[in-house]
């Protein structure tokens, strides 16, 4: 199961435990919020997506000063995002 954000899969995962299927069904949440990162590490969530709101707000304002100056701008920018699994949650609550 895919959530777009962490606080739907935070309440699937409190629904999946409700009905003892913890474990039994992937859960995927969005946004790596830090309840969902320590869900992830508590095995209840089994996955969220992570963004990086700095870059994009930083790429963002980079492209608006380009675009008041006249300058061209990117159609599509791209900053990425990880995957936080139980390997790599950690580095994600710093």
């Amino acid at each position: 199961m895919f959530a777009t954000n962490d606080q739907m899969a935070l309440g699937a995962m409190e629904a999946i435990a409700a009905r003892n299927l913890t474990g039994k069904i992937v859960l995927v949440g969005f946004d790596a919020t830090r309840e969902a990162v320590r869900a992830v590490l508590d095995g209840r969530l089994s996955a969220v997506m992570a963004q990086y709101p700095e870059t994009i707000g930083k790429r963002s304002i980079e492209e608006a000063i380009k675009a008041a100056r006249g300058q061209p701008v990117e159609k599509r920018i791209d900053v990425g995002t990880a995957l936080v699994t139980r390997e790599n949650a950690n580095s994600f609550l710093r």
